[in-house]
């Protein structure tokens, strides 16, 4: 899911160009905020074709539970600065932290799907 990760960091510092310039320190909020998170999670989605090991996710879990839970977690934990400014390697600790976060995420709610008869076949 790595590159995954990445062309979501890179997808992120479009938005963030485009959204303004919010002051140091500050998270996406409002508007903003979500803007970077459609944005992002459609990338994700662009990106989840290409991974051979996220192909067998149906899509609506993928989407929902992994990408748009990874997005959400870098605007609330990652200064929209740094974002415009390239300051922070797509591959760090918050990264691969959100990056974890929503794997888990996404894998119990398969699994707890699952247990009730109502995993998705897309």
């Amino acid at each position: 899911m790595g590159k995954v990760r990445r062309a979501v960091a890179a997808i992120s510092t479009a938005v963030f160009l485009i959204s303004g310039s919010p002051s140091f320190g500050q998270y996406l909020t409002g508007g903003a905020r979500e803007q970077f998170i459609k944005a992002n999670t459609a990338s994700c989605m662009r990106e989840k074709i290409k991974d051979q090991e996220a192909k067998i996710i149906p899509n609506s879990l993928f989407e929902t539970h992994y990408c748009r839970c990874y997005a959400s977690t870098l605007a609330d934990r990652i200064p929209a600065a740094d974002l415009m400014n390239h300051a922070y390697p797509t591959d760090n600790p918050t990264t691969r932290a959100a990056s974890q976060l929503c794997y888990q995420t996404m894998k119990a709610e398969a699994l707890r799907l699952y247990k009730e008869g109502r995993y998705p076949k897309e």
